[in-house]
């Protein structure tokens, strides 16, 4: 059900924003659809907003550290809305802020909404997600940074940084994971009709006070060059934290949904951040309920501005 209204409730953004604008923007043609992969890099120096340099899977660090780690996407086509969920066990690290400025907010004349989770975060689930409520729509198409965040190491061990789906209850039915849509309100990657991503993800790890595991090397997606949206091009965001780069391509070392093992948060300290925790958790729902009533504010507008119109006329 959260998943429908979620659906339903984004198509009513989309079709708002049209109205607003006067008709839906054309779509650009893009193969890259196949080949969207969705994961997170512990090395983020060489990233910037709308390109990826190599992706690491596991960095060492010390305790009471505080370091960045970047989620990222690649080869995604008409991008609109996301959430995903970033496991990870809470005695070894703490999400101490986010940052969802970053692939969203490169095209000109985006307007990026924080739909994140509030921080400090509870229980080692943490939303992280964003969506473009730009008039006339700007949706985004390529590879680059959804959002960074910034963690704190507060105990030693080893710490997965998990995007895969998660089945709370074992039931066999996924209750929270990645969801990315489209312009047209379409799940992107979603292969079961459930609204969660089933594409390739790319999962990391933190090794506090310890060495990283030895990995098996796994297939490795390329990065096809974005094809800009018609409306727009991307154009990167200055970003202090990105080294310079050409026009690189990622060697992310992915692994399929079904077989990265889900993580099993800890309850550990808490880190005092700027916004207050929630609570909440749940499906791709959370887009919906907020995009519903602004759809609601965007249709009332597009239809006052009829009514103006025609009195003018």
């Amino acid at each position: 059900m959260k998943v429908m209204f979620a659906s339903a409730a984004l198509a009513g953004v989309v079709l708002a924003l049209a109205a607003s604008a006067g008709g839906l923007l054309a779509r650009g043609d893009s193969a890259a659809q196949e080949a969207v992969t969705i994961g997170v890099d512990v090395e983020p120096a060489g990233n910037t907003v709308t390109s990826l340099g190599p992706i690491d899977a596991c960095i060492s660090v010390s305790t009471g550290d505080t370091f960045q780690a970047d989620i990222f996407v690649t080869n995604v086509a008409d991008l609109l809305a996301w959430e995903t969920y970033f496991v990870y066990d809470m005695s070894i690290i703490n999400v101490v802020s986010r940052d969802v400025m970053m692939f969203q907010a490169a095209n000109s004349g985006s307007n990026v909404f924080d739909v994140s989770e509030g921080l400090p975060d509870i229980d080692g689930y943490y939303r992280v997600a964003g969506v473009d409520l730009a008039d006339p729509p700007a949706p985004d198409s390529g590879s680059g940074v959804l959002a960074r965040l910034t963690l704190k190491a507060v105990g030693s061990g080893v710490s997965p940084l998990s995007l895969s789906p998660i089945d709370m209850n074992e039931d066999g039915t996924i209750d929270l994971g990645a969801s990315l849509k489209n312009i047209e309100a379409e799940s992107i990657g979603d292969l079961d009709g459930d609204g969660f991503f089933d594409g390739q993800i790319a999962n990391a790890e933190i090794a506090v006070g310890a060495t990283c595991p030895e990995r098996t090397p796994l297939a490795s997606p390329t990065v096809i060059p974005a094809s800009p949206t018609p409306e727009s091009s991307p154009s990167a965001v200055p970003d202090a934290t990105a080294a310079p780069t050409g026009t690189p391509t990622a060697t992310v070392a992915a692994s399929p949904t079904a077989t990265v093992p889900a993580a099993s948060p800890t309850p550990g300290s808490t880190v005092a951040t700027e916004d207050g925790g929630s609570a909440w958790t749940g499906g791709p729902a959370i887009i919906g309920y907020v995009l519903g009533g602004l759809a609601a504010v965007l249709v009332g507008g597009a239809v006052l501005l009829s009514v103006r119109r025609r009195r003018a006329g």
